[in-house]
């Protein structure tokens, strides 16, 4: 078995994740700002960063749960706690992998197919509702 991890190793792990916390949240947050404000951008291809955006959010926003367990040196939220942090672990991180093979595949249709391989923004909204369906069971 492996010994523990000495509490300096804990806090600077608490340390930069809340770094990551910060700089990811402030990120995904401006990406999420502005194609919501801006229409020129809210084309069918920007639905999926969009989407990538949103689970990337989701996901950090785990971080405290995670940086609390790190200042307390282990678990220290309970059940319920580890609960929640696996479902949004579970829902953010499926969701991004998805919506990352949806990139590829629209990039892939306007390489291979530059002429007819258009993705309309109601096939890009139905892949999206796909991709959390898909995640929901997870």
């Amino acid at each position: 078995i492996y010994p523990e991890p000495e509490a300096s190793i804990h806090y600077l792990l608490g340390l930069l994740y809340f770094g990551f916390f910060i700089i990811a949240c402030f990120g995904n947050g401006l990406v999420i700002w502005i194609f919501s404000t801006s229409k020129s951008l809210q084309t069918p291809s920007n639905i999926f960063v969009l989407n990538l955006a949103v689970c990337d959010f989701f996901m950090m926003l785990k971080t405290p749960i995670f940086i609390y367990n790190s200042f307390n040196r282990g678990f220290a939220s309970g059940h319920v706690g580890c609960q929640i942090f696996a479902f949004i672990g579970s829902q953010s991180g499926i969701g991004a992998s998805m919506t990352n093979a949806c990139i590829a595949y629209d990039r892939f249709t306007t390489i291979t197919k530059p002429f007819d391989g258009k993705l309309t923004r109601t096939k890009a909204l139905f892949m999206v509702a796909c991709i959390w369906v898909y995640t929901l069971p997870w």
